[in-house]
This record gives C-alpha cells, sequence and structure tokens, in this order.
C-alpha cells in the first residue's frame, strides 16, 4: 500500500523508471494545477518520448465540473497542445449513467498494459498533496479493462455539441478538490490591497539597456536567421543587475534538471506557471508553453501576435520594466 510520496510511485516513477509512455485516469474530481504540474513533470523526463495521459472524469455533477472548470481545462489542452516537448493530455466526461467516483491509473507501455493503481486519490493537488490518500496495486489488464468500459458513457470534453448538454455547476465558489490558491482559482483581484512579503523590479531590456534584443527575451521566437519558431515565444531576461538572492526558487540539489516551477498570476491575463531557466539562470519564462509570456506582452501593448517588440513601443506604454511581487515560496505576481 501507498501512503506517502503518492506523485512520485503513482504519477512519475512508471514512465520515469520504466519508460512507460501512456497513462489512462479514471477520478471523480480532478484541477488544472494537477494536471499542469505533473504534465511538466513528465516533459522533462529524459529520454522518453512523447507521452500520453487520458483522463476519465467521473463526477460531472454539482461543483465537480464547473463551465469555469471545463473551459480551463480546453485551454490547458490548446496550451500544452503547442509546445512539441509536452505530453498528449485527453479529456473525457461522464455524460450517461451513474457518477463513476472510482480513482485508477493505469500504467502502459507501447499500449500494453504494465502498471496500475487504484484507491482514494483523486487526480487532484488536494489528494496528492495535502490529505492522507491510500493507493493500492492492482492488476494492469483488468484496470485497462475497466477504464475502456466507462468510454461508452463518456464524450470528449472538446465535442461542442454534447458537452452544452451537461448541467454544469451555477455555483460561482471555486470547485470541488480545489483550495484558494490552486492556480485555476487565482486572480489578479485577489492580490489587490494584500502585502507581499518581497518584491523585485526586472528590466525587459538587454544588460546595457538599449533594445529588446533580437531572438531573445521578449522577442525570442523571432531570429535574424530566419530559424523557423513561434513568434510569440519569449522569456524576461535576468540580468546581474536586477538578481536579488533568495526571492526566485532555484533547485536544491545540483543533480537536478530543471529549477522549480512557481505560479505568477500577471494583470490582464491568465495565471501560468514560470521558472528561472537558462545557464547561469538569466532567463524567467513559462514552463507549460513559452509563448504564454510573449501573449502576454502582445496583449498588454495592443500589437498583434507574433510582433516584434521594440524598446520604442515599451517606452510608449510606459514601461520597460516588470514587477514581480512575491506572496509565499512558489505564489507571485507579476506586473506590466
Amino acid at each position: 500500500m501507498y501512503t506517502e510520496n503518492l506523485d512520485q510511485y503513482i504519477l512519475i516513477r512508471p514512465a520515469e523508471t520504466k519508460k512507460c509512455n501512456s497513462l489512462k485516469i479514471v477520478t471523480g474530481y480532478t484541477d488544472i494545477e494537477c494536471i499542469t504540474r505533473h504534465l511538466i513533470a513528465l516533459s522533462e523526463i529524459d529520454g522518453l518520448g512523447k507521452v500520453f495521459v487520458e483522463m476519465i472524469l467521473g463526477m460531472t455533477s454539482n461543483k465537480g465540473l464547473t463551465e469555469k472548470k471545463h473551459k480551463d481545462i480546453l485551454n490547458l489542452i490548446s496550451r500544452i497542445s503547442k509546445n512539441k516537448d509536452m505530453p498528449h493530455f485527453s479529456c473525457r466526461y461522464k455524460f450517461k449513467g451513474d457518477d463513476i467516483h472510482s480513482k485508477v491509473y493505469v500504467w502502459c507501455k507501447d499500449e500494453k498494459p504494465a502498471f496500475a493503481f487504484c484507491g482514494s486519490a483523486n487526480y487532484s493537488m488536494n489528494a496528492f498533496h495535502k490529505r492522507r490518500e491510500a493507493m493500492e496495486d492492482c492488476d494492469a489488464t483488468e484496470a485497462l479493462d475497466y477504464y475502456n468500459s466507462l468510454l461508452c458513457d463518456t464524450i470528449s470534453c472538446d465535442d461542442r455539441t454534447l458537452v452544452s448538454k451537461l448541467h454544469f455547476s451555477k455555483s460561482c465558489e471555486k470547485s470541488a478538490e480545489t483550495d484558494e490558491f490552486n492556480i485555476e482559482n487565482l486572480s489578479w483581484e485577489m492580490f489587490a490591497g494584500e502585502t507581499p512579503i518581497d518584491e523585485c523590479v526586472v528590466s525587459l531590456l538587454t544588460a546595457n539597456g538599449e533594445s529588446t534584443g533580437f531572438g531573445s527575451g521578449l522577442n525570442w521566437g523571432i531570429r535574424k536567421d530566419g530559424t523557423k519558431r513561434e513568434h510569440d515565444q519569449a522569456y524576461i531576461p535576468y540580468n546581474a543587475k536586477d538578481k536579488k538572492e533568495g526571492f526566485f526558487p532555484l533547485k536544491k540539489n545540483s543533480c537536478d534538471k530543471n529549477n522549480p516551477i512557481f505560479k505568477v498570476v500577471p494583470n490582464g491575463f491568465a495565471p501560468f506557471f514560470m521558472r528561472i531557466a537558462q545557464q547561469g539562470n538569466k532567463g524567467i519564462h513559462t514552463a507549460e508553453n513559452n509563448s504564454l509570456l510573449g501573449q502576454f506582452f502582445r496583449k498588454k501593448l495592443c500589437v498583434p501576435s507574433g510582433t516584434f517588440i521594440t524598446k520604442e513601443m515599451l517606452e510608449n506604454y510606459g514601461k520597460t520594466y516588470v514587477v514581480f511581487r512575491k506572496y509565499s515560496e512558489d505564489l507571485f505576481t507579476l506586473e506590466f
């Protein structure tokens, strides 16, 4: 029986140590933060290749599936589908028959069932990180058969015709299985009047302050040599003069591949995950899709997607810098 480190035993190790490349999940509830953190972690496993995560969400009544959560799931799928390094994620909702409250995780290797677990843990942050849950090994073939037996009572989350017939919760409250600081519940307005632990001003210009850069910074995706990249790809330069020791989370062990991710709530845009990246920790970028940051800045500047951002554009906007405010070790706001 597994009662500790469930995220590692259930969600990561079969892929990391056994190179399983497909995970099928049956869960009563879920949340965007759990899904996103998990997909980012899977994308960082060396030598694994493309991973497929397929989820059946079984408790679609009441606050199990609000209209906001449905839209958040669609937005998440859209974001990660534009990053070839992220796993493929799909979601189906219970549409017919009784609610599905079971929690089953089936790992496959090249479509053959290899490992499976069942127990009390929903595919959620609360279940895997905050509550006491218990999971057990179970027969992988039987678990896969169970997953497949449910498919006929489900619909794809992007089937607009059938999804429109679901009875979404009309409640404005946060959905089931999440807390106030889950990324799907965060908004800029939540932090109005709140006092941060600390703040850090970071320039959007090159180290010499002369430009925004070409093929770097806010224009990371736009290359002089014509290299084909998504033009909205961007990062915030984190030059030596702006660095504040201990402000952003950094890896604690030298053997870790990447720095930890942290939640960022920008003004006028949906929250996203970021991390300190690049050699010498000289960049800050969005972890699930590095075009999100470029889309944020271009939206604020009122210029089309993919536009080359100049120093003059920032000056006309009134800011050549951003302000990060820290509220916990993994929660920040971003003002531009």
